[in-house]
């Protein structure tokens, strides 16, 4: 496993817990690529950022045919091959990239679902593909879920973006957290942990029910971030600073049972 991506008990860890070998090899190597894409997100200077951007542009082209030079590019190519993944999905990942540069907020929920699309949902997208499915309805649910995970994250990690002021949270409520009390931070945060998990449980009302068990990687992954969510309700206020997070053991617990509760047959 990679120890960045997927580190021991890490949430992508239990998720793939009970892939095959080689699906988990293969997803592996996508969430590596779009980390790899991502990570010009980092970039200060928007010059570097554009030739770094227009490389990978044309590193994406030299990937389809089967011709790329960057290593991870390298490894996605049998990976296109194998789970035929959609180029165009591919396309608009790098794309989101250079879009999500040019944000440092979202006006409104129709924005955050868009940007959750960009950041989370085609990734979820593009895995689904690797894990298999059937139902081209499963597409809807992946973008679905990826709404619901990255309002979760938002909450969650909402003192660690503050600190780079990158909070995503609409601005329709988004206040100014220094202004206000712990009692009246946890009530705005509660509000929206009730919608991301009302996001969540219509998500998983999209995935149909042949398709639960190829997608369960997915599943696992939306289970443990609403347990972890759940954790901080009696006072969210407290994720300014920082969050309870389930122990390796519970989250053992949770992918299991969420594995072995879903219907036994294969698709």
């Amino acid at each position: 496993m990679n120890d960045t991506l997927a580190a021991p008990g890490s949430d992508l860890y239990y998720s793939w817990l009970f892939l095959d070998k080689a699906k988990k090899d293969a997803v592996m190597k996508l969430y590596a690529f779009c980390d790899t894409l991502s990570q010009m997100l980092t970039l200060t200077e928007t010059d570097i950022f554009m030739v770094k951007w227009a490389w990978w542009h044309q590193e994406m082209a030299h990937m389809f045919m089967q011709k790329a030079t960057h290593p991870t590019a390298i490894a996605m190519q049998d990976v296109i091959t194998q789970y035929k993944l959609p180029s165009a999905l591919l396309q608009d990942y790098l794309e989101g990239v250079r879009v999500t540069r040019e944000l440092d907020h979202c006006c409104t929920e129709a924005d955050f679902n868009a940007y959750s699309y960009r950041t989370r949902g085609i990734q979820q997208s593009l895995a689904a593909y690797i894990y298999g499915f059937k139902d081209p309805n499963v597409l809807h649910y992946t973008r679905s879920i990826a709404v619901a995970l990255s309002l979760m994250d938002e909450i969650l990690y909402l003192g660690r973006n503050i600190k780079k002021d990158r909070v995503f949270l609409p601005l329709t409520v988004l206040p100014i957290w220094q202004d206000l009390s712990n009692a009246e931070i946890h009530t705005i945060l509660n509000t929206q942990a009730q919608k991301a998990l009302a996001d969540y449980q219509a998500a998983l009302l999209l995935l149909p029910a042949a398709e639960q068990y190829s997608q369960h990687p997915s599943l696992i992954e939306a289970k443990l971030k609403s347990k972890q969510l759940l954790l901080n309700e009696k006072d969210y206020s407290v994720l300014l600073n920082s969050y309870s997070e389930l122990t390796p053991l519970r989250k053992y617990f949770t992918a299991w049972w969420c594995k072995h509760m879903l219907p036994s047959s294969k698709p």
